[in-house]
């Protein structure tokens, strides 16, 4: 995440360096998201982004680590939470995307994150699993999360509204239920 350069800034600098930079990757092409943008939309020298952040994967999840809180981590807690009722826990995890992604317009910040950043964000997140369940849980909720993300990119990607997203994430929690036969 952010270096402490950043961190230290204070407060009001810090707050329109992160809103500018959520503006930034919410609205700016895939093709166009590199580090010389991004110093141009701040007006800041390529030198300062580079003590402020690693590299322009850091300056993404930090935006994406505060916008979107515990996301990746809230179907795991569900599952947990409701004693591992899958059924109870899809449901309620396809309503927490679906206001996440729809009614807090998070849907745009997650672009960059499906189709430039997923492999380094993707290893995080299966470490902590690793780490949390047993092996044949880890699977269960590697390939439940795979058929979420998958259909987070198709949403994305055929710029569905809230509702054709809930009419397809309702036929993906019948099938996983329910076998897709």
């Amino acid at each position: 995440m952010a270096k402490d350069t950043f961190n230290n800034l204070d407060k009001e600098k810090k707050e329109k360096i992160f809103e500018m930079l959520k503006e930034f990757f919410q609205e700016e092409d895939l093709k166009n998201i590199n580090v010389s943008g991004i110093v141009k939309k701040l007006g800041i020298a390529r030198g300062s982004f580079y003590q402020y952040f690693e590299d322009l994967e850091d300056s993404y999840f930090t935006v994406l680590k505060r916008e979107t809180g515990e996301i990746h981590h809230k179907f795991f807690n569900l599952y947990q939470e409701n004693n591992k009722n899958l059924d109870v826990t899809l449901k309620i995890y396809r309503n927490f995307l679906s206001e996440e992604l729809f009614d807090k317009n998070l849907k745009r910040l997650y672009r960059a994150k499906f189709f430039m950043f997923e492999n380094s964000f993707m290893l995080n997140g299966k470490n902590y699993l690793i780490e949390n369940l047993s092996d044949d849980e880890y699977h269960l909720i590697l390939y439940i999360m795979s058929v979420f993300h998958e259909l987070i990119k198709e949403s994305i990607t055929r710029d569905y509204e809230k509702e054709k997203f809930l009419e397809v994430c309702n036929m993906y929690i019948d099938w996983l239920l329910g076998g897709i036969l």
